[in-house]
């Protein structure tokens, strides 16, 4: 009785475990017919509408070309994304402050001391602004300007040392001074 009672059990679970899977198998199937079917009805209104779609393509291959290291191929793409002369809408912005990420990536890396990592952090701080004044509420613009900033201040420091005429004058104590015996 207990046998019996266990293997019915067993075959009601194998039962619809196979229609579980059987029903997975029929949703892939139309799937894949419902995809070809799009593909196939809208090659041609997807060649007529390239135009809104290329500038997020272009996005996502400068992208793409910024994670594998080749930069400038990466920049060539986001210079082409920036319009010229009117302000940039959301691609654009993302464009600005993609490049800034990549040039403060490129002048932040192993030689932070030479002049070509100091233009490129100088050419990030331009892109983040363009980007802070197109949209000043964009915090992580304000916070890359802040790190590039930081890594090369655009004010003298105040640990450079004194000034050239400082160095030069010379004070003499008055005569009358108290500390004389």
């Amino acid at each position: 009785m207990k046998r019996t009672l266990i293997h019915s059990l067993f075959g009601t679970v194998a039962i619809c475990c196979a229609t579980w899977a059987a029903y997975g198998f029929v949703r892939l199937q139309h799937a894949e017919r419902v995809n070809q079917a799009i593909v196939a009805t809208n090659a041609a209104a997807r060649e007529q509408q390239a135009g809104g779609d290329a500038r997020e393509v272009q996005l996502a291959r400068a992208i793409a070309l910024s994670k594998a290291g080749a930069y400038d191929a990466a920049a060539r793409l986001y210079n082409g994304l920036l319009p010229e002369g009117s302000p940039p809408d959301e691609v654009g912005r993302a464009a600005l402050f993609d490049l800034g990420n990549l040039y403060l990536r490129e002048g932040s890396g192993d030689n932070a001391q030479t002049v070509r990592s100091l233009a490129m952090i100088g050419e990030a701080k331009a892109r983040y602004r363009l980007a802070l004044r197109a949209a000043p509420d964009d915090w992580d613009a304000r916070y890359n300007l802040e790190r590039a900033l930081w890594l090369a201040p655009e004010t003298p420091s105040a640990l450079a040392g004194p000034d050239v005429k400082e160095q030069h004058n010379v004070t003499v104590r008055d005569a009358r001074s108290q500390d004389l015996p």
